[in-house]
């Protein structure tokens, strides 16, 4: 009989220097060929993405304060935070999204080099080199980035709608915070299952088996990407450590699958 893989949950404390060890293989000599275009990208665009949000921001909190009745000036304050925290991981989130979709052809390289390297293998997924393969790959590249936007834009508007319904939108840090947790996961994961030809459907579903797990790797990354000037760097450590987190399901299944046989 075969063993339910939902049940062989990788520890989600393991997961905790997943990171750290992702920066270090991407600044790695290996590695560092295929980080330097996507940090050009990622200053360009949060530059540019953080001037916009600071603006608007400012703009939508005056207004949006501006309408509360005078009895409820004493939570101005409270909300004024709550508000900020919300709109700030949205452009984070949205930033961020735009940037690596840009750099995302690189990102799938320094994928596949990462996992030679943790693998000790020359090349995991035994893809050609060079600028020619980044222009085959593009098409789709892009398809599959469609495909994050698909399954992300749906819960964005949930979240959405609870961050301008009154007392309801108390809660609204915590659900984005947890919606930009698991996307970060899946987004930065996805890139080794896709040089895999792996279907989003079944990476989704490796994910859900890894639930706590997934949150808490994907809550670390977003974290590290309210850092200014850090969050520079962690694109290409989170792909770094969403291939390490990749390899070790797959690991974990070949286990179990090997387990499986064995008790045949």
């Amino acid at each position: 009989m075969i063993k339910d893989r939902a049940n062989q949950e990788i520890n989600p404390f393991s997961v905790v220097s997943y990171l750290g060890s992702g920066m270090k293989l991407a600044l790695s000599k290996e590695c560092r060929l295929f980080v330097i275009i996507p940090i050009i990208i990622n200053f360009i665009v949060l530059m540019a993405g953080g001037y916009f949000a600071v603006q608007m921001i400012h703009s939508v909190l005056q207004e949006y304060l501006g309408m509360l009745p005078q009895w409820l000036s004493f939570l101005s304050y409270l909300l004024w935070v709550l508000l900020a925290a919300t709109m700030g991981f949205i452009f984070v989130y949205i930033f961020s999204t735009v940037a690596t979709i840009i750099a995302s052809p690189f990102y799938g390289m320094l994928a596949e080099k990462a996992e030679g390297v943790i693998r000790g293998a020359p090349f995991a997924a035994g893809a050609d080199e060079g600028l020619g393969a980044i222009v085959k790959d593009v098409p789709r590249i892009i398809k599959r980035e469609l495909q994050k936007l698909g399954f992300y834009l749906p819960r964005v508007l949930v979240c959405l709608i609870i961050s301008f319904v009154p007392v309801l939108n108390i809660i609204a840090p915590i659900c984005w915070f947890l919606l930009a947790a698991w996307m970060m996961c899946v987004q930065y994961v996805d890139y080794a299952y896709d040089n895999h030809k792996i279907p989003f459907a079944q990476m989704r579903k490796e994910l859900a088996q890894q639930r706590m797990t997934t949150f808490f790797l994907g809550a670390i990354i977003s974290l590290a990407m309210t850092i200014p000037f850090l969050n520079l760097l962690i694109p290409p450590a989170a792909v770094c450590a969403g291939t390490r987190y990749y390899v070790d399901i797959q690991s974990r299944f070949t286990l179990d699958a090997a387990m499986d046989n064995t008790g045949r």
